[in-house]
């Protein structure tokens, strides 16, 4: 009766090790699985864009991009993210910019890792090659559900990603030229097309577009060009209408053929404003080392 007793026991022993074995190996494998899931996510949001993408946004075939993107998430996001990861452009927005730019990332090192404080949490740092010579470090955290469904992915600073992607020429003067195929893209619905600078006293690392209110939403268009080292120059353009220069003491210039009004001086705020055709032009800001010289020489590169 004991060596039964004893046989039974031995059983249940090895029977119950066995099962934790398999239960500690599926909890693995599951882990593993939701870490290869999010290393292949990572993967496809820094890396190309492919040719396939390429071609959408040249088309500007803005329902098969959102097909695209659907088709390589989809299945591993929740809805409500992946509706919002479309909207707020979170899985594009580097794609785009490469492509702007006519350059590809590639992946270097990388890591994902799950988190000490957090099981449904991972931490990832990864290392971006460009194509034009740049390298950016990035890092952030992806959250999950308990299915390993993706529910938020945040980024820690994806500022030097960014600034990597330019590819901005510097001239002989200092300037740096400027595509501006962008701006005519993005105002082609405008009521109106105004010129835009060819020349910039910096390399833009992005461009604000504000339409005036009300009775001038037809009329008006502002344009904030950012830089990297956080200053700013303003172009604001008025169709059939005029630009006050009252109470500003202003001395007259020439712009190319044309005569223009310049206020200002250099290390403060300097304005210029001039008229081609029918719309007015008033270009100010202030910028470091940029002179009465390079305000009209970037006036004159506007097509």
């Amino acid at each position: 009766m004991m060596k039964k007793f004893l046989f039974i026991a031995i059983t249940l022993f090895i029977t119950a090790g066995c099962a934790s074995t398999q239960s500690s190996g599926e909890n693995t494998e599951e882990e593993n699985t939701t870490e290869g899931d999010l290393t292949k996510v990572l993967e496809q949001i820094f890396s190309g864009p492919e040719k396939e993408l390429e071609r959408l946004y040249e088309e500007d075939n803005y329902e098969g991009i959102s097909n695209y993107y659907m088709a390589q998430f989809e299945s591993y996001f929740t809805e409500e993210f992946m509706t919002q990861a479309v909207d707020t452009n979170l899985l594009s927005s580097f794609h785009q910019k490469a492509y702007g730019n006519d350059v590809q990332m590639e992946i270097g090192n990388m890591s994902v890792e799950q988190s000490e404080e957090t099981e449904t949490a991972y931490d990832f740092e990864m290392q971006i090659l460009i194509s034009n010579g740049e390298t950016a470090d990035v890092s952030g955290r992806v959250n999950t559900n308990e299915e390993g469904k993706i529910t938020r992915i945040h980024y820690n600073d994806i500022q030097t990603l960014l600034h990597a992607f330019d590819t901005a020429v510097e001239t002989e003067d200092g300037l740096f030229e400027y595509d501006r195929s962008k701006l005519v893209s993005r105002t082609e619905d405008e009521a109106y097309q105004p010129k835009y600078p060819t020349i910039m006293p910096f390399e833009v690392d992005g461009v604000e577009i504000e339409a005036g209110v009300m009775e001038q939403k037809d009329t008006v268009l502002t344009f904030i060009f950012h830089a990297e080292t956080n200053e700013t120059m303003e172009l604001m353009t008025v169709k059939d209408g005029e630009i006050s220069s009252q109470d500003i003491e202003t001395e007259e210039v020439s712009i190319g053929d044309q005569t223009g009004q310049y206020a200002g001086n250099e290390g403060e705020t300097q304005r210029l404003m001039w008229k081609d055709g029918s719309i007015m032009y008033e270009w100010k800001g202030k910028v470091d080392g940029l002179s009465k010289d390079d305000l009209i020489t970037v006036a004159e590169s506007f097509e």
